[in-house]
């Protein structure tokens, strides 16, 4: 099982280790991190992640590709065409291609989701249509092989056995205190403060700009 997970500067580091985590289970799993350069990439939260390989040097046909999510920085690798062709090219062979939260929106820059259906953070769910993708407001959405996520999330491409070991051993049993994690049971006037908070770090409007300078 040959995965091919992309870092990237300030994106968010438990999108991409927590989906490691689980996938870091299977057997015989050999995970790779990408990115231009080898070493350290600093996270969003200052967590350093190590890119293993470049993309000269990653797999050229894995079983797995997976990207995460982050807030500007999204917006910078949308612009990046390096790592939107390192995306399109190894996507196009991949067993599977998956995203947490807005790491969709990159996988939609590189074109592997046009006429697919698809999940992200909520807040930019919606934007997926500029770059051809069938937007879709549930928490993971598996549409072929595509399998997207929201915010900060996980699936499952294991079978449910499977899920259902890693669940157990990981203790996944979560109980949210407030149960506002998404627009529909937060409300509103939480969903409003929310958007306005997050619209300064990553900008619709941006995203939309960026899908018609790439051609969509």
């Amino acid at each position: 099982m040959k995965i091919v997970a992309v870092l990237y500067p300030d994106m968010t580091a438990l999108d991409l280790v927590g989906p490691l985590q689980v996938i870091g289970f299977f057997p015989g799993a050999q995970i790779q991190t990408v990115w231009k350069h080898t070493g350290p990439i600093r996270s969003d939260n200052g967590l350093a992640l190590s890119a293993s390989h470049t993309f000269a040097t990653a797999f050229t046909d894995p079983d797995v590709l997976i990207i995460g999510g982050a807030a500007r920085a999204t917006l910078d690798v949308l612009k990046d065409d390096e790592a939107i062709s390192f995306l399109a090219d190894r996507g196009s062979r991949a067993g599977w291609v998956v995203s947490a939260c807005t790491g969709s929106l990159l996988l939609g820059a590189a074109g592997l989701l046009r006429g697919y259906r698809a999940a992200s953070h909520w807040a930019y769910t919606d934007t997926l249509a500029s770059f051809g993708a069938q937007p879709c407001p549930d928490r993971v959405v598996i549409d072929r092989n595509r399998l997207t996520g929201g915010g900060v999330t996980a699936g499952k491409i294991f079978g449910e056995a499977f899920g259902k070991l890693v669940e157990l051993t990981l203790e996944y049993a979560p109980a949210p205190p407030f149960g506002s994690g998404r627009p529909d049971l937060a409300g509103p006037e939480l969903t409003a403060q929310a958007m306005a908070a997050l619209q300064p770090l990553l900008s619709t409007a941006d995203i939309q700009a960026v899908a018609r300078a790439r051609g969509f």
